[in-house]
This record gives structure tokens, C-alpha cells and sequence, in this order.
């Protein structure tokens, strides 16, 4: 009987000393049979699109003069990144029906996912000539001026566009995202409002206004709108991203985490939410976590928000200081040159038609190696100042470079 209490002491022993082990086995297990259920639901989606793409380029084959069968081919190439011949699509599409808006403001986006901005440019343009109420085109063009740093052409367009179309909350999003490139914060929350009465549980201008808030150094509304949003409208995505960002931004980074885990839960691979996630690890002092959230950021856009530097700074933190020291490097070398872009582009906020600056960007563009901007940039001085003869040798070598041809239309711009 003595012999049998004491074999089951030493059971009861052994089965408590093994508590912490067990529960790390069943954790491990768990997270094994996560990641299997992900890489399956991956490899249905993959199958899936792979079978779509499969079935729309039969229907191209069957039915060559289907302007929608080209239409969703091209959408369905751009969605897995083969811009070429999603373009090609678009072109073909619009061979069969070139007066239509909606098919050159579709090329145009696809250039502009490609870099060819100077192409979309041009696209957008002809689609706002056919239709000026065409939308897809209006936000386009104005997103792209955005992009360019041309904030006032933006604004002028996004106002026309909104006088047409008084209704159409993207144009108040789209307008108020110009207001704050051009630090009008307080015009920026004004149009917002205004959308907001328009569409009161809209996410597109509930995340805008919060930004807005965010960027009036008031967080603390910036998160009630965010809060009341996520109440409306469940895990939006885009809302927690936001949160997310100004919780880190006001150091609570344990509640920036749970918001990244639930992002990452539903999209393992949003580099957005792994950037933020590696800001909160940072600051909680977890430097290991940080660069294993930042380095599938890095690889896939090492130009995001400052990462490089970020990556770089963990490295030297645990020791890795040759790592540490060439990022750093790299990253200081990339933002002197991004610098001067940034600075012309500053500038051209209070002198947008000053033909010297356009110039000096066109050249700066050109220096770099980005062939589109250049090309834009050279054809607005030329449209400014029609003999500058700088700017048309500029805009040849730009054009000769990218492998364009050279259009009749490249002194002046039609729009």
C-alpha cells in the first residue's frame, strides 16, 4: 500500500512539474495547426485565382471583339501583379471602344500600379476630355497630381469634380487628403464633416477625419471617432491600421499590438500592420520581435516610413553592428537624395506654375534614374515655356531613355 502512494506521488509530482511544458506542447500544436489552416485557405485562394485567370483567358481566345472579356482579364492579370500584359488587355479593350471614359481611367490605374505615370497621365486626361464627370478618372488624375506634389492642380480638379458631383463623398476624402499635403488642416476637417453628414458610417472618411485629427495633435479624438467607427462597423482593416498608428504614436504600444494581432489574423502578410507591430515591439523594448516584424516590410518596400533606419538602429541594438552600420548608411544616403525631391515638391506647393522649379524637379527625376516623373516634369516646363530649350533636350533624353516615342502633343499639355 506504501509502495503504491508513493508511485502515485511521484505521478501527481510529475504531472505537475510538466504543467508549463504541456501547456507550451498544446500552444506549439495550436499554433502549428494555425498556420496549416492559413497556408490551406492560401492555397484555395491561389487555386482559385488561378482558375479564374485560366477561365477569362479562354474567354479572350473564344470571344477576341468582348470588350468585357478583356476587361476582366486585365483586372485579373493586374490583381497578380502581370501589369505588362494587363496593359495589353487595355489596350485592346480600348481599340474596340476608344470613346469610352471608364476603359482609359482602367489602363490609367494599371500604369500607375506599373510606374508608368507619365502613360496614366496622359490616359487620365483623355478619359476626363471623353467624360469630365467620369470619376474613377477625376480621382485618379488627382491622386497622381498628389503623388507628383502638385497639390493646387489637385485641389482645382477636385473642386471642378465636386461642383458636378456635390454627393460623391470619395471627391470630399480626396479633396481633404489634398488640403492636408498642403498642411490645411483646418479645410481638411471642414470637407471631411461635410462628407461625414453625407455618409455618416462611411470608413473612408471616418479613417480620414482621424488622421486629420491626428495630424492637429488632437489623438484623443483622432481615437473616439476610430472607436465609434470599429463600434459601427466591426474589424475594419484600414480603422484598426489608424488606431493602431496613433497608439503608438502616443506610446501605449500594448494596445497598438492587439489591434496589428487582429489585423494580422485576418491578413498575415499587411505590411502596414507588421510596421506598426515592430513599432510597439521597439517600444517595449523587444528588439528581436521588432526586426522580425520589420523584415518582411523591408524586403517587400524598403522605402516605407523610415524602415531601413529602423531596421538598421535594431540591428546596432542587439549587437549586430555591422548590419546595423550598412543600413544606417544606406538609409541616410536614400533620404539626402529623397530630400531634395521633397524640398522641390514643398516648394512647387506655393509656386506651381514657376517653370525653374518644374525644371529643377524634371532634372532631379532624371538624375535619379524615375523616367516617368522626368518625362512629366520636362513636358509641364515645355507646356509653362514653350522654348525652353533645356527642357525639350531634357524631354527628348527622358523619353529616349524610357522608350517612349515622342508625340507631337510632348511641348504642351491638352488638359
Amino acid at each position: 500500500m506504501r509502495l503504491l502512494l508513493a508511485l502515485l506521488a511521484v505521478v501527481v509530482l510529475v504531472g505537475v512539474v510538466t504543467i508549463p511544458w504541456q501547456i507550451r506542447i498544446r500552444r506549439q500544436i495550436a499554433n502549428l495547426q494555425k498556420q496549416e489552416r492559413q497556408w490551406q485557405a492560401l492555397q484555395a485562394a491561389h487555386q482559385r485565382a488561378v482558375s479564374a485567370l485560366q477561365q477569362a483567358a479562354e474567354a479572350v481566345q473564344l470571344q477576341p471583339n468582348d470588350l468585357a472579356a478583356h476587361a476582366r482579364y486585365a483586372t485579373l492579370l493586374a490583381q497578380q501583379g502581370r501589369f505588362a500584359e494587363a496593359e495589353a488587355q487595355w489596350r485592346l479593350a480600348i481599340q474596340l471602344a476608344p470613346k469610352d471614359a471608364d476603359l482609359h481611367a482602367a489602363y490609367a490605374d494599371c500604369l500607375k500600379k506599373d510606374k508608368h505615370e507619365d502613360i496614366a497621365l496622359q490616359e487620365y486626361e483623355k478619359a476626363l476630355r471623353i467624360d469630365p464627370d467620369d470619376l474613377s478618372a477625376g480621382l485618379g488624375l488627382a491622386m497622381l497630381y498628389l503623388d507628383l506634389g502638385w497639390s493646387r492642380d489637385a485641389i482645382a480638379l477636385l473642386k471642378k469634380q465636386l461642383h458636378r458631383q456635390p454627393d460623391t463623398t470619395q471627391l470630399y476624402v480626396a479633396l481633404a487628403i489634398a488640403y492636408s499635403q498642403s498642411l490645411r488642416l483646418t479645410d481638411a476637417q471642414q470637407v471631411l464633416l461635410k462628407a461625414r453628414q453625407l455618409a455618416p458610417n462611411d470608413p473612408t472618411v471616418l479613417g480620414a477625419l482621424a488622421e486629420v485629427y491626428w495630424l492637429s495633435d488632437k489623438p484623443q479624438k483622432a481615437l473616439a471617432i476610430l472607436n465609434k467607427a470599429l463600434s459601427l462597423l466591426g474589424n475594419s482593416i484600414p480603422l484598426l491600421l489608424e488606431r493602431a498608428k496613433i497608439y503608438n504614436g502616443i506610446g501605449q504600444p500594448n494596445l497598438a499590438l492587439q489591434d496589428t494581432e487582429t489585423v494580422l489574423q485576418q491578413d498575415p502578410h499587411n505590411l502596414e500592420a507588421l510596421f506598426q507591430k515592430g513599432k510597439a515591439l521597439q517600444t517595449k523594448g523587444d528588439m528581436r520581435g521588432a526586426v522580425e516584424a520589420w523584415l518582411p516590410v523591408y524586403d517587400a518596400d524598403p522605402n516605407r516610413d523610415n524602415v531601413e533606419l529602423l531596421l538598421g538602429r535594431a540591428y546596432m541594438a542587439l549587437g549586430q553592428r555591422a548590419s546595423g552600420l550598412k543600413l544606417i548608411q544606406r538609409s541616410r544616403q536614400a533620404h539626402r537624395e529623397a530630400s531634395i525631391g521633397q524640398s522641390l515638391c514643398m516648394q512647387l506647393v506655393n509656386a506651381p506654375h514657376s517653370a525653374p522649379l518644374h525644371l529643377r524637379l524634371a532634372q532631379y527625376y532624371l538624375h535619379i534614374g524615375n523616367l516617368p516623373r522626368a518625362i512629366i516634369e520636362f513636358r509641364e516646363v515645355c507646356r509653362l515655356d514653350p522654348q525652353n530649350r533645356v527642357a525639350k533636350k531634357g524631354l527628348a533624353m527622358a523619353l529616349q531613355r524610357a522608350g517612349r516615342p515622342s508625340l507631337p502633343s510632348d511641348a504642351a499639355s491638352s488638359f
